[in-house]
């Protein structure tokens, strides 16, 4: 058992120290020292202001100055440009030997993808959880976020099943540890991109969303402005910017991929496709709720011609309350505050622990 302390501290000068302890603090969580442009863009909104009223953001010299302060009264610490909290050196280390890992499952995750750009009505694909923070492990699937057309999503989500079934590269249902497959856990429609589901864990989430294939520009930035709540929890979010900096990073359409799935629309925006895609509906209603019934209480699953959601083992509960736990080691009390977003007790939380290959005890502060 790795046992681990950091220094509870005295609030100096400085107006987002808070906010920077608590990100490193989350972050901490899942082993993973920031860098400062990290920590800039992940800063945590510890009050809570919703967009309208939020204090003016800071710029980055400003939390430069403020990481500075901290590192130089130990209440954080400092290596090989980045920062943790105090005591958690072999996290450096540890952080360079999993960004060495998620490029290897990058490199299996856009092969994959290559794929589904055949496929029609997939508008967006982003990748999720660890893979998109280069934090993966040798035992972790490839999460995927899959933004389809509205009145398709049931037939879209039986041929990219079908399609990553075919190639080898599907994680299927019951697999517990399923290295390397795609994990399609997550599905939503190009008119309906609100995530209803609101906390710190699913804010963080879907900020670091990457994205992997878009075939149409426009839809990361509506994403992330129909997601403005996002900026309740992460005090730097602005849509724009946000969206501006991830869509270079998506694959788009080659002529042959695009003529295939314009054909493909073609001919299934038609009487035909409906009556595919009611009875791809009915089948997969009765297969999720058959799983259901063998599902351990808690987590989540979400099926309607709107968001197909599939984390029935979801480990949000366990992830925010291992961050109140850390805040409170840090003297940070009344901001211990967090809840998950609605989510029943899970009996097998302590499985991601598990998966993350380490177990911790917080004890008494130095």
């Amino acid at each position: 058992m790795a046992v681990f302390r950091f220094r509870s501290y005295i609030l100096t000068v400085g107006n987002y120290r808070e906010n920077i302890l608590a990100t490193l603090a989350y972050y901490d969580v899942f082993d993973f020292p920031l860098k400062e442009e990290e920590v800039f863009r992940f800063l945590v909104n510890l009050k809570r202001h919703p967009m309208s009223e939020r204090p003016r953001i800071p710029d980055f010299d400003e939390i430069r100055t403020e990481l500075e302060g901290l590192r130089n009264e130990n209440a954080v610490n400092f290596y090989d440009g980045f920062y943790y909290l105090f005591g958690r050196n072999h996290l450096v280390p540890l952080r360079l030997r999993r960004e060495k890992m998620a490029k290897k499952k990058w490199r299996k995750t856009c092969r994959a993808v290559w794929w589904l750009k055949f496929l029609p009505y997939i508008r967006a694909v982003f990748a999720s959880g660890s893979l998109a923070m280069n934090n993966a492990d040798e035992l972790g699937d490839l999460d995927i976020l899959i933004v389809v057309k509205r009145g398709r999503i049931w037939l879209s989500r039986l041929l990219i099943s079908g399609l990553m079934s075919l190639i080898g590269m599907r994680r299927k249902y019951n697999q517990k540890i399923a290295p390397d497959k795609i994990c399609l856990n997550h599905y939503i429609t190009d008119k309906s991109l609100l995530i209803p589901y609101k906390s710190i864990y699913a804010a963080q989430t879907y900020i670091n969303l990457k994205s992997v294939f878009i075939s149409e520009p426009g839809i990361i930035a509506e994403f992330y402005r129909t997601n403005s709540w996002l900026g309740d929890y992460v005090l730097n979010f602005e849509a724009e910017k946000l969206a501006s900096e991830k869509i270079g990073l998506a694959a788009r359409h080659n002529f042959l991929t695009k003529t295939e799935s314009k054909a493909g629309e073609l001919i299934l925006n038609t009487k035909l496709g409906n009556w595919l895609d009611n009875r791809a509906r009915r089948w997969q209603i009765n297969r999720i709720e058959k799983h259901r019934k063998q599902d351990p209480p808690g987590g989540r699953v979400v099926y309607n011609d709107e968001q197909l959601e599939f984390h029935p083992g979801s480990v949000e509960t366990e992830v925010i309350e291992q961050y109140n736990q850390r805040l409170k080691k840090l003297g940070l009390d009344e901001l211990a505050i967090e809840k998950d977003s609605g989510l029943p007790p899970h009996p097998e939380r302590i499985n991601f622990f598990q998966c993350q290959n380490f177990s911790v005890t917080l004890e008494g502060l130095s």
